[in-house]
């Protein structure tokens, strides 16, 4: 599921998940898993998407990205990573689940744009 989008977008390695830890006073389940997609490989100009995933933590979780190339925009609510890239490269992408709390889990995965 992860990793797997819309037209020039192509997954290449498996997700990395990291779990953030307030020290073991909370409940089970209190930790924020975030998965981030591995690499990924998108068009210059294309239609591209990219789908983070996080769960635990307290609702709602809110997504932040830093690092992207111009003309990708992340959906804060959703984690949905879309739009066109207009820079060729490869952008180390850091981003962060947040919950209501002020709880994070952050990772990084590479987005390289390529003109073909």
């Amino acid at each position: 599921m992860y990793g797997t989008g819309h037209a020039g977008n192509a997954a290449t390695a498996t997700p990395v998940t990291a779990v953030f830890d307030t020290g073991g006073t909370e409940p089970p389940g209190d930790e924020i898993e975030l998965t981030t997609p591995g690499p990924q490989t998108c068009r210059f100009g294309q239609g591209c998407t990219v789908q983070l995933a996080a769960t635990g933590g307290k609702p709602p979780l809110t997504y932040d990205a830093t690092g992207l190339p111009l003309g990708l925009t992340l959906d804060a609510a959703s984690g949905r990573i879309g739009g066109r890239p207009w820079q060729t490269g490869t952008f180390p992408v850091t981003v962060t689940a947040t919950d209501s709390s002020g709880a994070t889990a952050t990772g990084d995965f590479p987005l390289t744009v390529n003109w073909f």
